[in-house]
């Protein structure tokens, strides 16, 4: 084999290299949907892999999308902290590795804040998650592990017109 012909084959071989490397390294979002169906307006602190994502004011009849980076490697825990009225709780809305909340981030996680609880859609029917009955304090949902998240990695979407 000529000596060209080897460097040929040493380019091809790189760029191969280089070009699935690219493909391998997609970055993929997770996206969680939640709704109020209560009548008063419910204040959520939300928590990403442990670190502070973002506070959002829902108010009576809307809906947001929430988009954040998928990790294949990691937790990708999305938790948060719920106020209505008097009523509170805390609640992990999406953790890849957990089968009993959403979990596949290709799959449908749809959420809903009711009167007596949070509600996850699951093929159509409701799985209750009711609000706690202790007296309000503002406990910390950064208590989970704490990785680095890029800060505003979480982005929301109002589905409202």
């Amino acid at each position: 084999m000529s000596s060209s012909s080897q460097y040929y084959h040493l380019f091809l071989c790189l760029f191969l290299l280089s070009f699935s490397s690219l493909i391998n390294s997609e970055e993929y979002d997770f996206v969680v949907v939640v709704g109020n169906e209560a009548p008063n307006t419910v204040d959520i602190h939300f928590s990403l892999e442990g670190v502070p994502a973002g506070v959002l004011s829902i108010e009576p009849k809307q809906t947001y999308k929430l988009i954040a980076p998928y990790n294949p490697k990691g937790n990708n825990t999305l938790s948060c902290e719920m106020k209505l009225g008097e009523k509170h709780g805390v609640f992990k809305l999406f953790e890849s590795h957990n089968t009993k909340t959403c979990h596949n981030k290709d799959g449908d996680c749809e959420w809903k804040i009711l009167e007596d609880g949070l509600c996850r859609l699951v093929e159509g029917k409701c799985v209750m998650f009711k609000w706690d009955t202790t007296p309000y304090s503002f406990r910390k949902i950064t208590s989970e592990p704490i990785k680095y998240v890029a800060r505003n990695a979480m982005r929301y979407m109002s589905n409202n017109p």
